[in-house]
């Protein structure tokens, strides 16, 4: 599908990715995650395939998270602008760096275990595991780059 705006749009807007673009293009997304969950969900009650109803719930649970993340960057722009303390990041940051370790030995112990499978459906869905840990390791990066810009000092 297909998000650029039309030319006469794009005239009337300030600025190259301006929030009203923001919140136009974030609104039909969450509509293509709604089409995705309802698509998988219809998939899952054609087949009784376990693997084809394992993969079809993956990415309707990712389409679920999607939207709700998609929900919060409108909300953010609409009701209430984010805001991070140093002390709401204090309180939890220690088990932060637990959790991130927890993460870098998941992602160890599936890169290893990826590598050594002979089994084609299971490395695929290392694979997929895998990836999965390195993400969640991102994201608790991109709350450590929070923290440097709070404390630029730390």
């Amino acid at each position: 599908m297909d998000v650029r705006m039309k030319p006469q749009t794009q005239r009337k807007k300030r600025e190259p990715g301006g929030t009203s673009e923001l919140l136009a293009v974030l609104r039909k997304w969450q509509a293509i995650e709604d089409g995705s969950v309802a698509s998988t969900t219809q998939i899952m009650g054609k087949t009784k395939n376990p693997f084809i109803r394992l993969v079809m719930e993956i990415i309707c649970q990712d389409s679920i998270m999607h939207k709700k993340v998609q929900q919060f960057m409108i909300d953010s722009l609409e009701k209430e602008a984010v805001s991070l303390t140093p002390e709401e990041l204090g309180e939890i940051w220690e088990q932060v760096e637990r959790h991130a370790e927890m993460e870098k030995e998941a992602i160890q112990l599936a890169d290893q275990l990826r590598k050594n499978c002979r089994l084609f459906v299971q490395r695929h869905l290392l694979t997929y595991l895998v990836e999965d840990e390195r993400l969640h390791d991102r994201l608790l990066g991109q709350l450590e780059d929070f923290k440097r810009k709070i404390y630029p000092y730390a």
